[in-house]
């Protein structure tokens, strides 16, 4: 067995239906980020990476996701997108979780962070950083 199957084979009854995706990118630590939902069917087969090409390459959006979509390209800007932690490699199922609406449909969602590396400041000692 390939590990791929034995990773279906762990995976509750639930992630062997065919959901929809939502798809999520948070700019930094925001609470709200850019929502692509994506049919069943239609985000199996492309991993991570392309999910969130697409959704950044959206052109129908709102006032206020384009606002949210300058934000993550600005943590883009020497940054990296990260699903849980870690970089995007792999497909969708392995990092998304099983939710419910409040009609009781389900849903698979898959957060992604565009995280910016902290830019380095200085210990403040006397004469720097604007210490005296």
């Amino acid at each position: 067995m390939t590990v791929t199957e034995l990773q279906k084979e762990r995976r509750p009854a639930k992630y062997l239906k065919r959901l929809p995706l939502v798809l999520e990118i948070l700019p930094g630590q925001a609470g709200e980020g850019l929502v692509v939902i994506f049919e069943p069917g239609s985000y199996e087969h492309l991993s991570l990476k392309e999910l969130c090409d697409q959704a950044l390459a959206r052109k129908d959006l709102s006032i206020e996701e384009q606002v949210i979509l300058e934000d993550i390209n600005r943590q883009l800007a020497g940054g990296k997108l990260l699903v849980r932690g870690r970089e995007l490699k792999g497909g969708a199922l392995e990092f998304a979780s099983v939710e419910e609406t409040e009609t009781g449909e389900e849903y698979l969602y898959l957060p992604i962070r565009a995280i910016k590396p902290q830019e380095g400041g200085c210990r403040p000692r006397k004469g720097t950083c604007g210490f005296r």
